[in-house]
C-alpha cells in the first residue's frame, strides 16, 4: 500500500485528506507542521507528499527543498498545496522542487489524479533508481575481475608497476607483460 504523507497545520484539511485518500486505499500520515513533516518523511520515505504551502515554522517551499536535497527522499513525489494560483506562484514553487499543485478548496478527483500521477512517477523514479545500483554494482564487481587479471609488479633490471582506474563504462582493455627471453620484455 503506498504511504502518503499530508503536511498541514489546518486540521479540517488533514482530516478531510486523510479520509479521501483512505477511502482510495492509501496509507496516509498526517503531519502539523513543516518541521514534523521532514521528520516523519525520513522515517516513512512515503511516495507521495501533500504539503501545505502556507504554514508557520517551516512553510511549505522550505519542507521541499530540504524533502528534494535528502537523496533517500528525493524521489518522493511532492504536491504543494496552495490557494495562490497565479503563474508566478506556480513557477517559484516549481522552482524550488515541487512536482505538482493542489489548489485550495481541493476538489476529489482532482486529488486522485494528481495522487495517481504522482504515485506513477515514484513508482518509475524507484525502477532507475533500482537499475542504476544494479549497474553500478555489476560496474563494481567488472572492476574487481578485471582487477585480479593485472600482473603483479615486476622488480629488478626494470621496474613495473600499474594503478588500475575504472571507468564508468565496461571496455575490453587489457594488460600485461611477460618476458621472452632473459633480453626481452613483452609488453601490452
Amino acid at each position: 500500500m503506498p504511504k502518503i504523507l499530508v503536511i498541514d497545520d489546518d486540521p479540517a484539511i488533514q482530516i478531510v485528506l486523510k479520509k479521501l485518500l483512505n477511502a482510495q486505499g492509501h496509507e496516509v500520515t498526517i503531519a502539523s507542521n513543516g518541521v514534523e513533516g521532514v521528520k516523519k518523511a525520513k522515517e516513512l520515505q512515503p511516495a507521495v507528499i501533500i504539503c501545505d504551502w502556507m504554514m508557520p515554522q517551516m512553510d511549505g517551499l522550505e519542507v521541499c527543498r530540504r524533502i528534494k536535497a535528502d537523496p533517500e527522499l528525493a524521489i518522493s513525489f511532492f504536491i504543494l498545496l496552495t490557494s495562490r494560483v497565479t503563474i508566478q506562484d506556480r513557477v517559484y514553487g516549481l522552482d524550488n522542487g515541487a512536482d505538482d499543485f493542489l489548489c485550495k478548496p481541493v476538489e476529489l478527483d482532482e486529488l486522485r489524479a494528481r495522487v495517481k500521477a504522482g504515485l506513477r512517477l515514484h513508482q518509475v523514479n524507484q525502477d532507475l533508481q533500482a537499475q542504476k545500483q544494479m549497474l553500478e554494482t555489476e560496474l563494481s564487481e567488472a572492476a574487481e575481475y578485471v582487477r585480479s587479471l593485472l600482473p603483479l609488479p615486476l622488480n629488478g633490471r626494470i621496474s613495473i608497476d600499474s594503478r588500475f582506474i575504472p571507468s564508468r563504462q565496461l571496455g575490453g582493455d587489457c594488460f600485461d607483460y611477460y618476458w621472452l627471453d632473459p633480453d626481452y620484455l613483452a609488453i601490452y
